[in-house]
């Protein structure tokens, strides 16, 4: 029952009727309402669109008559049967036209006196989404068939010379990475956005004896959950309405890798059903009963540390136990000054050239301040800083200064410098970097009254980031406005 405000004019029903009738129609999402017997109710204009149907060829008819289900698959009438509500059902649809369209649907029970009076769905249309993946995968077969280019022709852009770095650490993770692309086994990517997680799995695929196989990738966090698992199983006909005989990527792999970027994002459910795909080597496409095998290799990342994604429930800790075999850690540059520089200076050649200028360097100063930027968007970020000044270079300009960078940049190179206070001489280098990290939090949290959020901000690092510091150096932030847990 809906109120209405005591200090309104009362509406009538009729009137509130057509009122909420207008704001369904002018939602994005499709909606469709149904009677206990299964009569469509109300069918609004967005669904219509998505299905290429009229509503007046809809309204007042049965679900039986409207699209090709049964009492046993409709959904609409095995919620009403039940009253038990079924969430972000992945379906396809075929408009008047004979176009497919594909759907993420849940549909959901109306009660009334404890009897179910109806049930009402809301649609999302995901066709584009799947489409473009469908084409992503065609682009990278039609590669790897025609042999366009040699780097290419199985989907991919980078090896282990595209990881370019000076740093002892990077050197000790390519090491490892040679070894996993030596071996077999499934392999777990964790690097912050922007460390190169994709450029590390590309190189592993192309150093590896599946080389001339085909590489895709998909990020899991970008795709609706129940439509990702029938993107990666593939379906059988009549697996849900509407449903055809469609391989998934665990097929159009082949005997290649799929990389499956962000897998945290995942429901535990289909994290499980991943597990046993890896665990037995076999998968079964929705709606039938053969299991089929698992030919390709597969490579999974996240963004976080995986432990942290465990705790939070995220990630399951026995599939961390199975990518366990290979654990790849990529540090975020800030860890690693000295690949600031080597990166610069490839980056500053690079856009010269696209740019048409010559001889260009960083200012000395600017250089210092790069070393010392927390680069929360990694290499990434370092990337769109030298693509964006080289552009700002007015022709003859030859040296980058902060008068070039991107606006939002420009005040974190000019912020004041933190005074480190004066160590034993004994002390060891390790003591000395911790001590002004922890003095360079400290200041933050002060400018901004404790707030970690904005503490974060400033220092160019993530809210998370920023709290895991806190606790490990033992700082105590009395004043923070949100805490530190």
């Amino acid at each position: 029952m809906i109120r209405q405000s005591p200090h309104s004019a009362p509406v009538s029903d009729g009137a509130l009727l057509e009122l909420l009738k207008s704001a369904l129609d002018a939602s994005g999402e499709g909606i469709l309402v149904t009677d206990a017997q299964g009569q469509i109710v109300y069918y609004n204009q967005a669904l219509g669109q998505m299905e290429g149907l009229r509503q007046d060829d809809v309204l007042g008819r049965h679900l039986t008559e409207v699209y090709q289900v049964t009492p046993d698959t409709s959904e609409h009438l095995t919620v009403i049967e039940t009253g038990q509500l079924i969430r972000d059902l992945a379906k396809i649809h075929f408009t008047a036209e004979g176009r497919a369209v594909n759907l993420v649907a849940s549909t959901y029970p109306v009660f009334q006196g404890g009897s179910v009076i109806g049930a009402f769905s809301i649609c999302r249309d995901v066709t584009k989404i799947k489409d473009l993946v469908k084409e992503n995968i065609h682009l990278q077969k039609q590669m790897q068939e025609d042999g366009r280019s040699k780097s290419r022709a199985n989907g991919t852009r980078y090896t282990f010379k595209n990881f370019l770095h000076s740093s002892p650490s990077i050197d000790r993770l390519v090491h490892q990475a040679e070894k996993a692309a030596r071996s077999d086994c499934a392999v777990l990517v964790y690097g912050e956005t922007g460390t190169g997680k994709e450029v590390l799995v590309q190189s592993i695929h192309n150093a590896s004896s599946r080389r001339n196989e085909l590489f895709a990738g998909l990020n899991c966090a970008a795709i609706p959950d129940t439509l990702l698992e029938s993107l990666l199983f593939g379906t059988a006909k009549g697996a849900f309405t509407g449903a055809l005989d469609s391989p998934g990527l665990f097929a159009h792999a082949g005997r290649g890798t799929l990389f499956l970027d962000e897998i945290n994002s995942m429901s535990p459910t289909l994290q499980a059903k991943l597990l046993r795909v890896l665990q037995e080597m076999t998968y079964t496409r929705l709606g039938a009963n053969k299991e089929l095998p698992l030919a390709c290799r597969i490579i999974g990342s996240t963004s976080m540390d995986p432990w942290e994604c465990i705790r939070m429930g995220t990630l399951r800790k026995d599939l961390y136990y199975r990518f366990a075999v290979f654990t790849i850690s990529i540090p975020p540059l800030r860890e690693r000054p000295e690949d600031i520089e080597a990166l610069s200076t490839y980056f500053i050649n690079r856009y010269s050239k696209v740019y048409g200028q010559r001889d260009v360097q960083l200012e000395y100063g600017l250089k210092e301040a790069f070393l010392n930027y927390q680069w929360p968007g990694n290499v990434r970020e370092l990337e769109h800083v030298i693509e964006s000044s080289v552009a700002m270079l007015d022709p003859g300009e030859s040296v980058i200064t902060r008068e070039h960078l991107p606006s939002y940049l420009r005040p974190k190179f000019t912020r004041k410098r933190v005074r480190i206070h004066k160590l034993e001489s004994q002390a060891s280098l390790h003591e000395i970097m911790k001590d002004a990290e922890k003095q360079v939090i400290i200041e933050a949290l002060r400018d901004n009254r404790g707030n970690i959020s904005q503490s974060a901000r400033s220092l160019g690092i993530l809210r998370q980031n920023l709290q895991y510091r806190i606790r490990r150096l033992g700082i105590k932030n009395s004043a923070g406005n949100d805490g530190c847990d």
